[in-house]
């Protein structure tokens, strides 16, 4: 601004000393003169500066607008990774639950033919056991009667029967 005013003065006072200075009513007119060019550059000044000022405001709020759009194009595209995150992670979650069950059923199936399997060789331990309990006494008692029909021999000898003499009766 101050650029414009020294201008203004400067081609005041050029003009004055072109004029010639011999008249004080030209050289007032010629300061009038100087006064109204000087208002006008300022005029013009004036609204070249509002010019720019409202040229630079509607480019920022171009710029402003833009921004919004772009910030909601990518608030959009961040909400849609989001929810593809959190798809993806549900279906992961699903699957990691599915196998979990899965493997759960596998163990449970696994401890049930364990547990069929033991109680299955228990019963045939026991039948097992029982059966040698039962053989057991039945050759006991054949042992006893086969005794009390040959008593053993006084002389030592060997009594006639294929079965070992037992002694106090226990087989």
């Amino acid at each position: 601004m101050m650029k414009v005013w020294n201008k203004v003065l400067l081609a005041s006072f050029i003009g004055l000393v072109v004029a010639g200075c011999d008249d004080s009513t030209k050289v007032d007119a010629n300061l009038d003169k100087a006064k109204d060019n000087a208002e006008q550059i300022k005029d013009a000044a004036d609204n070249k500066a509002d010019q720019i000022t409202d040229a630079a405001k509607q480019k920022a709020n171009e710029l402003k607008k833009e921004a919004d759009v772009q910030a909601d194009q990518l608030s959009d595209k961040a909400k849609a990774i989001k929810s593809e995150a959190e798809k993806r992670a549900d279906a992961l979650t699903d699957d990691a639950k599915a196998k979990a069950k899965s493997i759960e059923q596998q163990a449970k199936q696994q401890s049930d033919q364990i547990i069929d399997q033991a109680k299955t060789i228990k019963e045939s331990a026991i039948s097992g056991a029982n059966d040698l309990s039962a053989e057991a006494q039945t050759k006991t008692q054949a042992i006893k009667d086969s005794m009390k029909q040959n008593p053993p021999a006084q002389n030592g000898a060997a009594p006639a029967s294929n079965e070992t003499p037992k002694t106090n009766g226990n087989p």
